[in-house]
C-alpha cells in the first residue's frame, strides 16, 4: 500500500537529515524506493542496485539498509540514470523504478523537467536562495503529480551474489595492507600511480 501523504513527508524528513541536505532528489528517491518495495514485495535478503551516486543511493542507504559498506548496494553510476533496482540476494529477482519522461509534462512541471535535463538556470550551481527556490519547485511539481512521475519492471540482477571476499597483501612500497583481487599485483594501486588521488603534503 503507498504511504499516505502525512507518512510520505515524515519519512522524507528522516531522509532530509541523513542525507544532511534538503535536496529534492530525496524527495523523488523515497517515492522511487517504496514504489520498488510495494512492487517486489516481502524478501528475507533484500540487495539494491543504484545507477546514479546523487541523492538517490542515500535514501535506498537510510529506507533499505543496503549500504555500500555491508556490499548490499551495488553502484553502477556510470550508467547515470535516475534509477534503481531492489532484489532479492537469493535469486536475483528484482523490480527496477527509473523516472518516467514521457510521464513529465515540460507545461505542468517545467522546473522538474529542468531538474533531469540539468538545465535549471545557470544561478542555480552558485546561488544557495536561488537554488532553495528551484528546489522547492521541484518538490511542489512531483507532489502535484501525485508522485506518480514513474515507470517501474520487473528484471532479474545478473549478478545478485555478494562479492567475494579477497586476499590481502602488505604493499612494500608504503607497507600498508591492501585487498588485492589479483594475484600478479606486487604493490597497492596508489603506490603503482593507477589510483592515486591525492598528493603527499610537505
Amino acid at each position: 500500500m503507498q504511504m499516505t501523504q502525512q507518512e510520505f513527508i515524515d519519512l522524507v524528513e528522516e531522509v532530509y537529515k541523513f542525507h544532511t541536505k534538503r535536496a529534492p532528489g530525496i524527495v523523488i528517491g523515497v517515492e522511487m524506493v517504496d514504489l520498488a518495495r510495494r512492487k517486489l514485495g516481502v524478501v528475507e535478503k533484500l540487495g539494491a542496485v543504484t545507477e546514479t551516486q546523487v541523492c538517490l543511493s542515500d535514501v535506498i542507504q537510510y529506507m533499505t539498509g543496503c549500504t555500500i559498506g555491508n556490499k548490499y548496494l551495488i553502484m553502477r553510476d556510470r550508467i547515470g540514470r535516475y534509477a534503481l533496482t531492489l532484489y532479492d540476494r537469493q535469486d536475483g529477482r528484482g523490480v527496477r523504478v527509473f523516472v518516467n519522461q514521457k510521464k513529465l509534462d515540460s507545461r505542468k512541471m517545467p522546473e522538474l523537467c529542468k531538474f533531469f535535463l540539468r538545465k535549471r538556470a545557470p544561478e542555480v550551481a552558485s546561488d544557495m536562495e536561488a537554488r532553495k527556490e528551484s528546489a522547492e519547485k521541484i518538490v511542489a511539481e512531483f507532489l502535484a503529480a501525485d508522485r506518480n512521475i514513474f515507470g517501474w519492471q520487473f528484471v532479474r540482477v545478473k549478478d545478485y551474489k555478494k562479492l567475494p571476499v579477497h586476499p590481502v597483501k602488505l604493499c612494500p612500497d608504503c607497507h600498508e595492507s591492501f585487498i588485492c583481487p589479483d594475484e600478479d599485483e606486487k604493490t597497492c594501486q596508489v603506490c603503482s600511480g593507477d589510483l592515486d588521488y591525492y598528493q603527499l603534503e610537505q
